[in-house]
């Protein structure tokens, strides 16, 4: 060896020593790589679970993001088969559950304990839908703890049958250090707690007591009177604890009789029906009251609805019998609004009067006619009198659409009317029986006295005061139509008219009386007259006689006409 190697030997031997093993290092680092593949899943399957779990939970989860937001799809896909079944089983859970408590609703409406719920909701302003939910869903208690205050160690616990069992020391950490933080961060005053909290499809209620803590797990919807017999059992389990010699706590057999899952649900159930049973005289009474008075007010609401119903009835008989209206509706509120709609013809009586005469409390009915062609004989009687202008001694009479015309006429009439009162609307048929007259003031003398005698033999008959006998409408409008004539006939005959009108009364009571419902029948008739529009100079002067007892002891009214020469 030169002494120029000696001297990288003394110089460079720990380098190339240091590099040797560098080196080697780096091999079996490769090689321990290269075999990895292979080895890793016996080191996963070796590895503490727990530390394992806490170091995949990050990359995994990273991992699964980054898959889902660029391969959004596949995932879909792949996860499709196992989502659709486990929807569809949820939405038929929830719907079994919804019909269930939407029987229950049904079941519940009109029963006692309905109405006393429906009265709950009315005072807490509740839908009855939820108040029904709230009393009628079912509840479970699927484990209840209970934990010592100071320690956070569980004294007992007790599960519903097949539960699986829980992590009782993990969730009695969890609850006192929750607890803890309650009453140190959130609560004003030192005996503010934690009560109550949802944990997934559970309820969790908190009872706290000077030594143990009552911690329960509830599916559903629980009533009070549950909070109240947990409260009970934890003040017993207490003094229980108060009254053994060494302070310890009661024995399991004693705690798994007073925390049973199932003896506390019955004896919530048990508490509800004892609530009820001491209330039971006053709730029956107040329930009867109540009744009472809501079958009051229906009563009232019902018998105003049918007075409301039988003077509508009433006036829409009235429009029916009406001459030359057609009813089409009536447009009715009761008590609040009522409309009449129909047709009405030209020729027709006003329907106001009608209206105003029906009763409907502070109601006005209001009209919405249209006009139209009425085809009733008094109509047609009247049109043709309108549009025929008949002299006094023509005689106009309709019956079913049949118009006869009588008497003695000049021949310029007759020529120009004979074939107009076939154009009469509503006429289907004419009876023309009019002759040319030959000495007009005979002819007309001798059909007015005619006339006169013909009115003296009609007369109205009543039945008690001033109350009409029947239907006297078809005799008032003879009346009215003789009337028109008479004048026209005085006029052609060259004599004066005079009118009084007769009442009558029969036999019974005292004189004064009598006169005075005499008077009262006669004014009734010139009223009636008047108001249809006859004769109005004759009604003008009209005499009432009162002071005969003339008629046979009837009781009517009758019409007199009296002819005198006119003065020179």
């Amino acid at each position: 060896m030169s002494d120029l190697d000696r001297l990288r030997h003394l110089l460079l031997n720990d380098e190339h020593e240091a590099l040797a093993r560098a080196q080697q290092r780096i091999d079996e680092l490769e090689k321990t790589h290269r075999e990895l593949a292979d080895l890793l899943p016996g080191l996963v399957s070796a590895a503490p679970r727990e530390p394992m779990s806490r170091a995949l939970a990050t990359p995994v989860a990273a991992a699964l993001g980054n898959a889902v937001h660029e391969n959004r799809a596949s995932i879909v896909d792949a996860l499709f088969p196992v989502i659709g079944p486990i929807i569809r089983k949820a939405i038929a859970e929830a719907l079994r559950g919804l019909m269930s408590d939407l029987n229950q609703v049904l079941e519940h409406g009109l029963s006692p304990r309905g109405i006393r719920w429906r009265m709950e909701a009315w005072r807490s302003g509740v839908p009855f839908a939820q108040i029904v939910l709230k009393h009628s869903l079912r509840y479970q208690i699927d484990h209840v703890f209970l934990i010592e205050r100071d320690s956070g160690l569980v004294l007992h616990r007790e599960s519903s049958p097949g539960l699986p069992d829980l992590d009782a020391d993990a969730i009695a950490g969890m609850l006192t250090a929750i607890g803890q933080f309650v009453r140190d961060s959130v609560g004003r005053d030192a005996g503010d707690s934690l009560e109550a909290a949802r944990v997934g499809e559970h309820v969790l209620w908190l009872l706290d007591g000077p030594r143990a803590s009552l911690a329960c797990f509830i599916k559903g919807v629980p009533p009070n009177s549950l909070r109240i017999v947990l409260g009970d059992r934890l003040e017993l389990i207490h003094a229980q604890w108060s009254e053994s010699s060494d302070e310890s706590a009661p024995s399991d057999s004693t705690l798994a009789a007073s925390l049973d899952p199932v003896d506390l649900v019955a004896a919530s159930a048990a508490l509800d029906n004892a609530d009820g049973a001491p209330r039971k005289g006053p709730a029956r009474w107040s329930l009867l009251i109540i009744l009472l008075l809501l079958l009051l007010g229906l009563g009232w609401h019902f018998l105003r609805n049918e007075r409301w119903n039988e003077r509508v009835a009433g006036l829409r008989a009235e429009l029916v019998a009406h001459p030359g209206f057609l009813l089409t509706r009536i447009e009715s509120r009761p008590w609040k609004k009522l409309t009449v709609v129909g047709l009405i013809d030209a020729d027709a009586k006003p329907l106001q009067p009608l209206l105003d005469q029906t009763d409907l409390g502070d109601i006005k009915a209001t009209l919405d006619t249209r006009g139209f062609l009425a085809t009733d004989d008094a109509i047609v009687l009247k049109r043709a009198r309108r549009l025929l202008q008949t002299p006094a001694h023509i005689e106009l009479t309709v019956v079913d659409g049949v118009l006869d015309v009588r008497g003695q006429a000049e021949s310029d009439w007759i020529a120009g009317h004979q074939r107009q009162a076939a154009w009469v609307a509503g006429v289907q048929q004419v009876h023309w029986k009019v002759t040319e007259t030959s000495d007009g003031v005979a002819n007309a003398r001798v059909q007015l006295d005619a006339l006169v005698d013909k009115l003296a033999s009609e007369t109205i008959l009543f039945g008690k005061d001033v109350e009409p006998l029947g239907d006297v409408e078809t005799q008032l409008q003879h009346i009215v139509g003789w009337l028109d004539r008479a004048q026209a006939l005085a006029a052609a005959a060259e004599l004066n008219l005079h009118l009084r009108i007769d009442g009558y009364n029969d036999v019974s009571g005292a004189d004064n009386v009598n006169a005075k419902l005499r008077l009262a029948r006669a004014q009734w008739l010139r009223d009636k007259l008047l108001e249809m529009g006859a004769a109005p100079k004759l009604l003008q002067s009209v005499a009432l006689y009162t002071d005969t007892d003339a008629g046979e002891g009837i009781r009517g009214v009758a019409v007199r006409l009296q002819t005198a020469g006119k003065n020179p």
